[in-house]
C-alpha cells in the first residue's frame, strides 16, 4: 500500500490509464512536435512518467531505428504497460521501474521526453537535473504539458473538459511561466529554455 503522502496520481493508477487512453488522438501530433525538437535522428529515446506510452509509441514510428525506454514510478503501470500499449513494438521497448527524482537509467539518451512533467516537479528542480543528466551530449530533453502545437482544435475539443477534470482529480498543478522560469534559472540549468508553443514546455539541448 502506498504511503498517505504519495502524490495523488500514484494512488489512482486506473484514472491515469483512463487519461492516457483519452489522449490517443493527440499522440501523433504531439510526437511530431517532439520530433521537431531533435537536431539529429535519435537512436535511444527515454520517455518518463506515468503518462508515458502513447507519444513514445508514435516516436518509434517517426524514428524507425530508435529504441524506446520507459521510466515509470508506478508498479501498477509497469505490470499493465504491454496490455495498455499493444501499439508498441516490444522488440524496441524497455520498461524500467524507478524513482523519478533519481532515475535508475544509464546516461546517454538522444531524446528524453516527459508529458505531464509538472506533476513531478519540486522546488529543487530535481527531475529537471535528472533529464539533463541522462540525455546524451548533443541530445534533447523535451518536457512539460500541453496538447502540442500541431494538434487541431477538432481533436482537442471533444476531450478537453474530460481531460481537465481527470487531471485535476490526479492532483495536477498548473505552472505559470514566471514560476517555470525561476525553476530553470537555478545553477546548472542555464541552458534550459521555455517553449510556449502548444502548451508550456522546457527544452534542454536541441
Amino acid at each position: 500500500m502506498k504511503h498517505a503522502s504519495s502524490p495523488s496520481y500514484m494512488r489512482q493508477p486506473e484514472l491515469v490509464r483512463e487519461v492516457n487512453r483519452l489522449w490517443l488522438p493527440v499522440y501523433p501530433y504531439l510526437a511530431r512536435q517532439v520530433a521537431d525538437s531533435c537536431v539529429t535522428e535519435p537512436i535511444s529515446i527515454l520517455e518518463v512518467g506515468c503518462f508515458s506510452g502513447g507519444a513514445g509509441c508514435e516516436l518509434l514510428r517517426v524514428f524507425p531505428q530508435a529504441h524506446l525506454s520507459v521510466a515509470l514510478d508506478m508498479p501498477e503501470l509497469v505490470a499493465t504497460f504491454i496490455d495498455d500499449w499493444p501499439e508498441c513494438d516490444e522488440a524496441r521497448l524497455t520498461i524500467i521501474e524507478t524513482s523519478l527524482a533519481n532515475l535508475n537509467v544509464p546516461a546517454g539518451y538522444d531524446l528524453v521526453f516527459c508529458r505531464g512533467a509538472f506533476f513531478f516537479f519540486d522546488e529543487t528542480a530535481s527531475i529537471l537535473r535528472e533529464f539533463d543528466r541522462v540525455r546524451s551530449e548533443g541530445g534533447t530533453a523535451f518536457f512539460g504539458g500541453g496538447y502540442g502545437c500541431y494538434t487541431p482544435d477538432e481533436v482537442i475539443a471533444p476531450i478537453a473538459e474530460e481531460s481537465r477534470m481527470k487531471n485535476d482529480a490526479l492532483g495536477r498543478r498548473v505552472y505559470r511561466v514566471e514560476e517555470l522560469r525561476r525553476l530553470i534559472s537555478q545553477p546548472g540549468l542555464e541552458h534550459a529554455r521555455i517553449c510556449e508553443n502548444g502548451g508550456l514546455w522546457v527544452v534542454l539541448g536541441g
